[in-house]
């Protein structure tokens, strides 16, 4: 996997949540909705569309799990509903490009712990990010932001 190191600022951003099970089926149609909003609100061609998983389903019941899919607007972008406005908190993230199939990311989860502690990195306990842009999304490409110190 490759790796390179990224410092991420703190950032507005407009996003779509999902309260529930964490799931493939549920994932996409919340992801398709929010880029038939970028693209209604002209910005989807030069956005960059993060994933965020909010809560461990290893401590939260299933039912309670967030996940929102979010852009970094600027401050005086005006945000239709059903969006909501919302802070990314920013740091410091290790980030691996990744092919978007069922098959790499699976591997991902499989190496990432091992990864991090083979270029002595620690985890910060924060989500671990996905993250999109409209060339990534034609090419079947993501990122995973890992939280370091």
């Amino acid at each position: 996997m490759k790796l390179t190191i990224e410092e991420l600022p703190k950032s507005r951003v407009a996003y779509f949540r999902n309260v529930g099970e964490y799931g493939e089926k549920e994932n996409k149609e919340l992801m398709e909705s929010f880029k038939k909003w970028l693209k209604s609100n002209g910005v989807f061609d030069h956005s960059t569309i993060l994933g965020i998983p909010q809560d461990n389903p290893e401590i939260t019941p299933k039912e309670e799990c967030r996940y929102d899919v979010c852009v970094v607007i600027n401050n005086d972008c005006n945000v239709e509903k059903p969006a909501h406005v919302g802070e990314f908190s920013g740091g410091k993230y290790a980030v691996f490009l990744l092919d978007h199939t069922k098959e790499a990311v699976s591997e991902f989860w499989g190496n990432i712990f091992s990864e991090i502690e083979r270029n002595n990195l620690s985890i910060r306990e924060q989500p671990i990010i996905e993250r999109y842009t409209s060339q990534m999304i034609h090419n079947h490409l993501c990122e995973k932001l890992v939280p370091i110190q």
